[in-house]
C-alpha cells in the first residue's frame, strides 16, 4: 500500500491503539489473531467503532482479517509497514 494511506490510517490515536493491540496480540505467524470482541473488551471501544478502525487498517494494508463462523480475527500484515520503513531509511527516495 501507499505510504500516504499508512500514515493516514495511523494518524488516528484510537486506530493506532487498535493496531498496537493487534500487533501485541499476535505473537507468532501461526496465531489466528484477536477477534473484534477481544479488541472491544481490551480497549473499551464499542463494536461499531472497532469495526470502523479495522476497516481502515485493513484498507491501508496494515492488518489482515479472517472470518471464521461468527468471528472476525485480525492480525498484522507481515509487510504492512514496509513502505513506512523504506521512507524512514531514505526519505529522499519517496518524493
Amino acid at each position: 500500500m501507499a505510504l500516504q494511506e499508512i500514515l493516514k490510517a495511523l494518524s488516528n490515536p484510537r486506530r493506532r491503539r487498535v493496531f498496537q493491540l493487534i500487533c501485541r496480540g499476535s505473537a507468532s505467524r501461526e496465531d489466528i489473531g484477536l477477534t473484534v470482541e477481544q479488541i472491544c473488551r481490551r480497549t473499551g471501544f464499542k463494536q461499531p467503532a472497532v469495526s470502523h478502525h479495522i476497516a481502515h487498517l485493513s484498507a491501508a494494508g496494515l492488518i489482515e482479517r479472517r472470518r471464521t463462523r461468527y468471528w472476525v480475527h485480525c492480525r498484522p500484515q507481515r509487510r504492512g509497514l514496509e513502505p513506512l520503513r523504506r521512507f524512514v531509511r531514505n526519505p529522499a527516495l519517496m518524493v
